[in-house]
């Protein structure tokens, strides 16, 4: 009898397995333009708690200032290492100077908590994947779940809630983890949490440098997620597969839903 080339399934998780929907956030004017932020509630949370702050344009202001630099030096690294929102948020605080030395440890988790509490609340999940996931694991097959997502608390809070955990044999979050896709640790270690080669493994994504290419770099097959038809970059390898519904995966894997 052929052994089936893929032993386990591995998925990211935001806009694969749970839809994140920025349309959710809050509309806040900021020097007379509308904008989508969370930055509001963090805001709200610190002033309940009597801490001194600036007015809340300059706290805004500061807020996309700190995100921007971290995100920047963090995407220029070519070790792809993370960088937690625990440090993102320290650096923000540090910026509100009226916050004494002492208090600002406090002040970063509850804008941190705040911020990520909005986040999840700003995201869909369709029970359909939970269907999805059932099927995989009734046919066989361990699943895995890798996320670039800098706050592993609040991802494992999303995954409890959604009921994904209970699915899950192995995740890696990039809070937790130190690393983002596309470091090819990431998909070596998970292949190993799963008890296959990268070979015996299929990835599901929707971002193609950390989904298509990222898996590809050590030998794992994918299937792409490309709800809207997008064309690859230019010169890019191919994906394996090319899905529109995360649920289509069933049928690579010959396991349709009936």
């Amino acid at each position: 009898m052929t052994e089936p080339r893929f032993r386990a399934v591995v998925f990211d998780l935001f806009d694969t397995l749970v839809d994140f929907r920025a349309d959710l956030f809050p509309v806040v004017e900021i020097n007379g333009k509308p904008e989508r932020t969370t930055s509001i509630f963090a805001y709200e949370a610190l002033k309940r708690k009597d801490f001194s702050l600036p007015a809340y344009e300059e706290f805004h202001r500061l807020w996309v200032e700190t995100s921007k630099e971290v995100w920047g030096k963090r995407d220029k690294d070519p070790e792809y290492r993370e960088v937690t929102s625990r440090e993102r948020f320290g650096k923000f605080v540090m910026c509100l100077k009226d916050i004494p030395p002492g208090c600002r440890d406090e002040a970063a988790v509850i804008a941190m908590e705040t911020h990520m509490e909005r986040l999840i609340a700003s995201t869909e999940f369709s029970p359909k994947r939970l269907e999805m996931l059932g099927r995989l694991r009734d046919g066989g097959l361990r699943i895995g779940l890798v996320s670039n997502f800098d706050n592993a608390d609040a991802a494992h809070r999303l995954l409890g809630r959604t009921g994904i955990t209970h699915y899950l044999d192995a995740t890696l979050i990039s809070g937790e983890a130190g690393y983002r896709k596309p470091a090819p640790v990431l998909y070596r270690r998970i292949a190993e949490m799963l008890d296959s080669k990268p070979a015996n493994v299929l990835f599901v994504g929707d971002n193609f440098e950390a989904d298509v290419e990222g898996p590809h770099s050590v030998g794992m097959s994918c299937a792409w997620l490309n709800p809207k038809g997008a064309q690859p970059p230019e010169d890019a390898v191919s994906p394996d597969y090319e899905i529109g519904l995360v649920e289509e995966v069933l049928g690579i894997l010959g396991l349709e839903a009936a």
